[in-house]
């Protein structure tokens, strides 16, 4: 209804402006004006540019109203009307004040007002109006221009009545039909997306494997293997070229599988880590190609096909391989395991929030082993790094799988954590009566990269090594499900907001409301409706540090060396740039870089399928051969740096 207001002095001269003097309707028109603007003081509104803009135009018609012959005004009022009235437009926008936003902020809470993507949509609906009041007095200026007798008042005139009056007027009805529907269409097919992407699916159990069965062929493959030890597949006994198929389960009851046909040799054995597929999901000898290579086939009855990323069941994951050849067969299940024999996981507590200890399956009291705090990112909680640390401690770690922020709250925002909780859990690692308490490292990723790093430049931790995977080289605004927080942290030094990079969340506009317009589409089709997050981040690095130097972390303040893990298909923020930030103000010898092709966002060091790299509606990039080999990389590259830094399998 204010809108309506806004444009209630130019309904009232438009209406009287053919059908009495010209010098009436402006007259007209001028108080009307100004009695719109009188109404917002009165009532404490902040003062709008449409307002304050049209009673300016409307002073200067009526200057011009009686100063200019009747026969000129009958041709070009209209247009300058209509020209004013864009100038009023273009100048709200030049000044950083786009008239739609005076206008939008009263309809909704103080925060949504106050953020970068409010601003960005309140800004295109404004060059929506801008485009049609240029198109409007582009046409009301065709009639002067071709026909100089054209006049307003012409009512036999074909071209004066469509391009005076019908054609702008269709155009100014446009306009509002579309700032009248847009508004609650986007918040409806938004509110579709975030339905799509909102909430865990409940795990489901694996059921019952078939029967291993061998007719003439044979499958060799370990039967008990953790996540991050190869695959390794062989088949032996094959007369010609091999069938296999693979297919598990993951942990919310999707059906993955992947399946090839290998060429035997003259021995009749099809090793995958040597022989080049002839058909099927991978096109290289590669022998941990049956696992990542897998892709979504089912989910249950009931529950969204969408593929999402794969998540291991809880308990050891039952792999099937069956293999054909030429009338044999063979059919073999084999189980994945998180931890390797003996490893302990015992559930802690960190301040109210659950952590997960992984000791070695010979660690005992005394042992004074190497230790490693494993830190997630933004989705909240332990369980994201549970794999980790059980992977670590089989490797011969004490580890912790640490949470920093809690499910619930990384639900609402990361806004406002103390660094001090990252310290909490080195604190109790460097207390267990089996940690070395000089030889504690942590691995992070993502925002977690972000906290540990600012936590180690504050000294609050000291750790001995520090292996981030996709990290950043700032600490940023809060953010939330909604986009960033207005004027607030991610995080709090002794209760004192730390410095943060504005994030400019308005250049993902273009994305939301091309996911808003495909949404069903999406659905319907079961892909995944997502929001690449990365153009956000690098709007924010590219207005600089400028007023916020203190954002940047100063990583040459940590001690110790960095191993970092990044993917050049990052898809949520520019992790590669900011590591070489990083780096660059270290020149360290003994940091690491490596940057993997084709790998994305999230970087596991396990042997897991890597089709579906989002979650949550959020894309982490990259391809799935990019992915694997990453992977494959990653989980050794880590190792051998621990290793090398924290002194993994030695006693003090």
């Amino acid at each position: 209804m204010a809108f309506v207001v806004g444009f209630l002095p130019w309904i009232v001269y438009w209406v009287l402006v053919g059908n009495v003097p010209f010098q009436l309707a402006v007259l007209v028109a001028v108080p009307v004006s100004g009695l719109a603007l009188l109404v917002g003081r009165l009532r404490r509104l902040p003062g709008r540019t449409l307002d304050t803009g049209t009673l300016a135009v409307f002073v200067v018609l009526a200057v011009l109203a009686f100063v200019v012959p009747d026969d000129v005004l009958e041709r070009w009022l209209q247009p300058l009307g209509n020209a004013g009235l864009l100038a009023v437009v273009l100048a709200g926008l030049a000044v950083g004040r786009p008239f739609v936003l005076d206008y939008a902020t009263p309809t909704v809470d103080a925060d949504t007002a106050r953020t970068d993507g409010f601003r960005a949509i309140t800004t295109a609906m404004t060059w929506l109006w801008a485009g049609l009041f240029a198109v409007m007095t582009l046409l009301s200026a065709i009639p002067p221009i071709v026909d100089g007798s054209a006049t307003m008042l012409d009512s036999t005139d074909t071209l004066s009545i469509l391009c005076y009056w019908v054609a702008p007027f269709v155009l100014l009805g446009l306009g509002g039909t579309i700032s009248g529907a847009f508004p609650p269409w986007f918040a409806s097919r938004s509110a579709e997306v975030d339905a799509r992407s909102a909430g865990n699916p409940a795990p489901v159990a694996q059921g019952a494997p078939p029967p291993d069965a061998s007719d003439g062929l044979e499958i060799d493959l370990a039967v008990d293997r953790r996540h991050d030890e190869p695959f390794d597949l062989v088949v032996r006994g094959a007369d010609g070229p091999v069938e296999l198929e693979v297919e598990g389960t993951d942990l919310v009851g999707r059906t993955w599988r992947s399946h090839a046909t290998l060429p035997a040799g003259a021995d009749g054995v099809v090793d995958a880590d040597r022989t080049t597929p002839t058909d099927g999901d991978w096109d290289a000898p590669d022998g941990d190609a049956p696992i990542w290579a897998m892709r979504c086939v089912g989910a249950p009855e009931g529950a969204d096909p969408t593929p999402s990323m794969f998540l291991p069941p809880v308990e050891p994951w039952q792999v099937t391989v069956r293999a054909r050849s030429d009338g044999r067969s063979a059919t073999r299940t084999v189980r994945r395991h998180t931890a390797g024999p003996g490893v302990r996981i015992e559930t802690v507590h960190l301040r109210g929030r659950v952590a997960h200890l992984a000791l070695p399956a010979d660690a005992s009291a005394g042992d004074r082993l190497a230790a490693v705090a494993c830190f997630g990112g933004s989705e909240g909680g332990s369980d994201s790094q549970l794999g980790l640390a059980a992977a670590l401690a089989s490797r011969g770690l004490v580890a912790l799988a640490a949470s920093w922020i809690t499910e619930e709250d990384a639900a609402r925002a990361v806004r406002e954590v103390p660094l001090e909780r990252f310290a909490e859990a080195f604190e109790l690692l460097a207390g267990h009566a089996a940690v070395d308490p000089a030889r504690v490292g942590a691995t992070a990723i993502s925002r977690g990269s972000e906290g540990v790093l600012a936590a180690a430049v504050a000294g609050l931790v000291h750790p001995t090594a520090l292996v981030l995977v996709s990290p950043s080289s700032v600490t940023w605004q809060a953010v939330g499900g909604g986009g960033e927080v207005p004027g607030t942290p991610s995080w709090t030094l002794r209760g004192a907001p730390l410095p943060w990079q504005p994030l400019p969340s308005g250049v993902l506009m273009t994305q939301l409301v091309r996911n808003a317009i495909g949404v069903r589409r999406d659905a319907a089709a079961h892909r995944p409706t997502l929001l690449r997050l990365r153009p956000a981040y690098e709007a924010g690095l590219a207005r600089g540090t400028g007023d916020l130097p203190d954002a940047a972390i100063a990583a040459e303040d940590v001690r110790c060396p960095l191993l970092v893990l990044t993917g050049d298909d990052d898809a949520l923020w520019p992790s590669g740039p900011m590591a070489q930030t990083l780096l660059a103000r270290r020149a360290r010898v003994d940091d690491q870089h490596h940057a993997f092709p084709g790998a994305g966002h999230l970087i596991r060091c396990a042997l897991l399928p890597t089709e579906a790299p989002w979650s949550g509606g959020i894309a982490f990039g990259g391809t799935r051969p990019g992915l694997a080999a990453a992977q494959k990389e990653a989980t050794d590259l880590v190792t051998a740096f621990l290793v090398q830094y924290t002194g993994v399998g030695a006693r003090a």
